[in-house]
């Protein structure tokens, strides 16, 4: 049975009262004006909101797009690093509290429009393990001729190649997939793959739905509309979409592909309204096109297809004037009742472009505002009562508009606001299962990266293969959206980021946590957290007081701060004290290690203390929250 709410969840993935070995205290929900907004966890470990910060978070939401001019700390600099990338390091963290907030949320912005690491390109990592066949007696190289660790993003299939062209098809597929997330895991502190996810998301293509429909090439397209979502993630909104409506991958995915002048398909068309541009908002006003207006538009998009998947790189969509509907194209009184005449021939891929302008011309106001929203769900919080509607949305849906739909302006104004680090908007969104797999892994500088040897790109990406499955069975599968809309979390009301919650999913996530604290072997790799590592990255006076060195991870680690009776008597007493009663217990063990590394039992007391002190943190509720 699916947990219902967060108060469900919370208590949960709480440990038993007797675990933890304190007194359970109930908390009454009306103590709090905000509980029920925020559900914050009501028994065993931690006060739903604390006496030091409830006064700010009972405060009605005004703050506005301002620039921010706050405390610039640990808290606001890991707020920002989790909302616009995946995880927040230790060395990111201390880069970024360098610089002024301004400067530290432009350094965000500076980043290569294609990835460099771990590679420009997905790679051939898995033909060495194929038999030879005629057509590549080398087994190590695929049945294009690409040797392992070779690019064969610009290689096709000229000719159906039958079934080893086949399987070759679904070895690139997961290349793809499996580089993606090396992508990921490589990123620094940068927004670009943050931003790309987003347009995934908000204009998703299914990967294995493209494969099953269009064949062997279909690797290549996805590829080229990843890259496309990529490179443009900060671009022309108005530039994208129209250049996503003529890509390979989505004529596939929403059959543009199998449009006819006599009955020209409707899904793109349908999708381009209400999910990718005008939205399907409760306010009826909002919704503004009608059935009519999706036919017209499924007209004007006949006729743009791929004449052949099997050509030379890159795969050409063209406009073919046979497929192309002849009749004129009227809208309704939502566009002005503008009719787009019927042009001849060739002339007939002149309707695409007269579409678009009318379309960012006559729901301008639509448009910008529903573009907002979705950025805000996305990246600040689901909720947008009339208050911020007024202070956020609607401000920066102009600002789109006066930019001529380039979105950088946009997400610059809104990660530079006071809105964006107001504490109401702090530890409020549930992790999505990329935000928790694969930014644990970064938090927590987890190794994902195997020895060198004949292997290693089998190792390194059956690694990241692992990872995705993790992700995967927390239900978010890397290129492979659940349905045309994405993930429900973002758009569907009222529950939102609580989707990513239920019986299934949060067992799972404290398996994943047992596993990299515990540690496991993924094909010739130890993914395994090193906590001795991790803690030397603050200084020994640090680190030798268990007072201290529990708040530094604390604050580098959760997006709130949590009880201090729990943080002495359960985090402290119960892990680096032993059940002692004096902080030299752990001070002691510590020198002691550090004084004698090589020795196995100085060595053992040390990390058994810390896997205790980090089993506590990693699974408290507010580690579920960023």
């Amino acid at each position: 049975m699916a947990i219902s709410n967060r108060r469900e969840f919370f208590n949960k993935i709480n440990p038993k009262r007797e675990e933890l070995n304190i007194e359970k205290t109930v908390l009454i929900e009306n103590e709090d004006p905000l509980f029920k907004k925020y559900a914050r966890k009501t028994s065993g470990r931690i006060k739903p909101i604390l006496a030091a910060d409830k006064a700010l978070r009972i405060t009605p939401n005004t703050s506005t797009l301002a620039p921010y001019s706050g405390p610039w700390t640990i808290s606001e600099a890991t707020h920002l690093l989790r909302r616009t990338t995946y995880g927040a390091t230790k060395s990111q963290t201390d880069t970024l509290l360098m610089l002024t907030p301004d400067a530290a949320i432009e350094s965000l912005f500076s980043f290569n429009a294609s990835p460099i690491l771990p590679s420009p390109t997905p790679l051939n990592y898995y033909e060495l393990t194929l038999i030879p066949t005629p057509m590549a007696p080398d087994s190590s190289a695929d049945l294009l001729g690409i040797p392992l660790g070779g690019d064969w993003t610009s290689s096709q299939f000229l000719a159906f190649g039958g079934s080893p062209a086949t399987a070759n098809s679904a070895r690139r597929h997961r290349s793809l997939r499996y580089w993606s997330a090396g992508v990921i895991l490589h990123e620094g502190e940068s927004l670009r793959e943050k931003m790309a996810a987003f347009w995934y998301h908000f204009i998703p293509v299914s990967h294995d739905e493209v494969k099953n429909a269009s064949s062997h090439n279909s690797p290549n397209m996805c590829n080229d509309y990843m890259n496309l979502l990529r490179t443009n993630c900060l671009g022309n909104f108005k530039s994208l979409i129209m250049a996503i409506s003529k890509t390979p991958a989505m004529l596939y995915y929403l059959s543009g592909q199998n449009s006819t002048k006599s009955t020209p398909n409707e899904n793109f068309a349908r999708e381009l309204f209400e999910l990718f541009t005008l939205g399907k908002e409760q306010n009826s006003a909002e919704n503004k096109y009608t059935e009519e207006d999706i036919k017209a538009a499924s007209k004007v998009f006949s006729g743009w297809r791929l004449n052949s998947q099997y050509t030379a790189y890159p795969l050409p969509v063209v406009f073919n004037a046979n497929f192309h509907n002849q009749e004129n194209k009227t809208f309704s009184v939502n566009f002005g009742s503008e009719t787009i005449n019927n042009q001849l021939s060739t002339a007939g891929a002149n309707e695409f472009g007269l579409f678009f302008e009318m379309l960012f011309t006559k729901q301008a106001d639509t448009i910008s505002k529903y573009i907002c929203r979705r950025l805000y769900r996305y990246f600040v919080y689901y909720e947008i009562d009339s208050s911020t509607e007024t202070n956020i949305i609607t401000p920066l849906a102009q600002l789109l508009i006066d930019s001529n739909w380039e979105t950088l302006p946009v997400v610059k104004k809104l990660f530079k606001s006071q809105h964006f680090f107001d504490i109401i908007n702090r530890g409020v969104m549930i992790k999505s299962p990329f935000d928790f797999v694969f930014g644990t892994i970064r938090a927590l500088n987890i190794n994902t990266i195997p020895t060198l040897g004949i292997n290693d790109y089998l190792n390194q990406y059956e690694v990241w293969n692992n990872l995705i499955g993790t992700c995967q069975v927390l239900e978010q599968y890397l290129t492979n959206v659940p349905n045309v809309a994405g993930w429900k979390a973002y758009y569907q009301s009222p529950t939102y980021y609580q989707n990513w919650i239920n019986a299934n999913t949060i067992q799972k996530r404290e398996v994943f946590i047992n596993s990299i604290l515990t540690g496991f072997t993924k094909n010739t790799v130890r993914i395994q957290f090193d906590m001795i590592g991790y803690i030397k990255q603050w200084n020994e006076t640090t680190i030798q007081d268990p007072n201290l060195l529990i708040e530094a991870i604390l604050k580098q680690l959760l997006p709130l701060d949590i009880d201090a009776t729990f943080k002495v008597d359960t985090l402290k007493k119960a892990s680096l004290l032993g059940n002692q009663t004096t902080d030299n217990y752990w001070t002691s063990a510590w020198t002691s290690y550090t004084a004698a590394p090589a020795d196995a039992g100085k060595k053992k007391l040390v990390t058994d203390r810390l896997k205790e002190l980090f089993n506590g943190i990693l699974k408290l509720a507010e580690f579920q929250l960023m």
